[in-house]
């Protein structure tokens, strides 16, 4: 199978002001992205607040991206969810839309053990005829691959790859070099230049629904070797990412969309919305960065 590369915004999911699904500022957003050169989509991960979101929304959500975006760039749908079986049948929802591929964060929550982790992706990679990607995120989901359990799940030929949102640079190297042949994603913003070193060459994130082109040009100076200008770029998008996490990332990222004239809502609770001073730091961020 071709290998998955390039820029993919971990897309969010635009509430209106009931709270319910804005599929019109989503279709908006949708192509503003493309029209950056995005090289695809992540729908229904954590940014897009997915487990926040019914199960006839998460399709819902997925379905309208595919009618806007299908045939232009590649979808990749999180299905990950508690019980196999609802990940399952998101998952056969996602193939009878035609996605490229479909991802799972490991089952969290309850602290199964590792054979059960293994048994999840295994099980999802039998149920349909789509590419899975591992979405190894320990930080949020408290699981923690050894490079074996990685190993064994990168060796089933139906499991494509992996979404690597951890600050093990050495994990993932080791990974990259053991499996070339798989899609590795840096799930980290604000350290992509630092996994395109370790041959990374595709990237899924919270950000770059904000800052599409400053990932696109990163990659881009990466691949002429002009190192000192894509350390700029990287310091620049760091910059952002520490006031996000200060007034709350998912919040602030979608402040700044607001700005950047997509409304998508505030966050759903128990998400507090955004404070007013946080507003003023996020559009004093929007003067200096973004326009």
């Amino acid at each position: 199978m071709e290998k998955f590369q390039g820029i993919y915004p971990a897309l969010v999911t635009p509430f209106d002001q009931e709270g319910k699904l804005n599929i019109k500022v989503l279709d908006s957003l949708l192509h503003h992205l493309m029209e950056c050169g995005v090289d695809g989509f992540y729908v229904g991960g954590s940014t897009g607040e997915s487990y926040l979101l019914s199960m006839e929304e998460r399709k819902r959500l997925l379905e309208a991206v595919m009618e806007t975006a299908g045939k232009k760039v590649k979808i990749i749908a999180n299905i990950g969810l508690f019980a196999t079986a609802h990940g399952i049948e998101l998952a056969k929802h996602a193939e009878k839309l035609g996605v490229s591929a479909i991802s799972s964060v490991p089952p969290f929550y309850f602290n199964f053990c590792m054979e059960e982790y293994l048994n999840y992706y295994e099980e999802l990679a039998n149920a349909v005829e789509l590419p899975v990607i591992i979405y190894n995120i320990p930080a949020m989901s408290g699981v923690r691959f050894s490079k074996e359990d990685l190993y064994r799940l990168l060796s089933n030929e139906k499991i494509v790859g992996m979404k690597h949102t951890s600050y093990d640079l050495f994990q993932l190297q080791q990974v990259l070099q053991e499996f070339p042949e798989k899609s590795v994603f840096a799930g980290h913003d604000e350290l992509f230049l630092s996994a395109l070193s370790t041959g990374v060459r595709a990237g899924i994130g919270s950000t770059y629904n904000i800052m599409p082109k400053k990932f696109i040009e990163l990659m881009r100076l990466f691949q002429e070797r002009r190192m000192d200008e894509a350390l700029r770029i990287q310091g620049e998008i760091n910059d952002v990412i520490c006031v996000l996490c200060q007034v709350g990332i998912f919040k602030g990222i979608k402040e700044l969309l607001r700005l950047q004239g997509f409304d998508c809502g505030t966050c759903r609770k128990p998400f507090l919305p955004l404070a007013e001073e946080d507003k003023k730091r996020i559009a004093v961020l929007y003067e200096n960065y973004f326009v």
